[in-house]
């Protein structure tokens, strides 16, 4: 053997290549880094909501005499209050929580998107029976009142609904 030359240490090329895989492991992480999390949605894409209605129906029911009464209580059966969604989810029945006060939940409303509903009340037949208007007036989601009326693109026979979008931290937006 040559003076000057030493002899390779047994192994040493083993960790040479350990430490480059090592090396290129890390730099393929840290590439990766700004993209992870960018295409998840950081919002949940739908949530439960609490759905209260204040019925504001003075006594009586003036309409009772009506020929249409009958047809509008029948068809208000069983539910006395009802939230009707106007997106692929099912209507609920509003239960009775206080004088004149009526709650329930929507399960898994989609978050971000606009969304309409509107809600029928057995009492409006004791003031328009033939025509069995919807409930545009308190109704509150998640504590917050919608006030939004629309009247356009709804299914037929309906004249009015009201529209609003739900955040992914639940707040309600008119």
């Amino acid at each position: 053997m040559a003076r000057g030359r030493s002899r390779p240490v047994p192994g040493t090329a083993e960790r040479r290549l350990h430490r480059a895989a090592g090396t290129l492991l890390l730099a393929t992480a840290a590439a990766l880094i700004p993209s992870c999390g960018s295409d998840t949605p950081s919002d949940p894409t739908a949530l439960d909501v609490r759905v209260a209605y204040v019925s504001r129906l003075p006594a009586g029911c003036p309409d009772q005499a009506n020929a249409c009464y009958p047809m509008c209580v029948h068809g208000a059966a069983p539910a006395a209050q009802m939230v009707v969604p106007l997106w692929q989810a099912d209507s609920i029945r509003l239960t009775q929580a206080g004088t004149g006060r009526y709650e329930g939940t929507l399960p898994a409303v989609p978050t971000n998107t606009t969304l309409r509903l509107y809600a029928k009340d057995v009492g409006m037949c004791c003031f328009d029976s033939c025509n069995y208007p919807p409930v545009l007036e308190d109704i509150l989601l998640n504590g917050t009142r919608l006030t939004k009326v629309v009247h356009d693109g709804l299914p037929s026979g309906l004249t009015a609904a009201l529209e609003f979008t739900v955040k992914g931290d639940g707040t309600i937006h008119n």
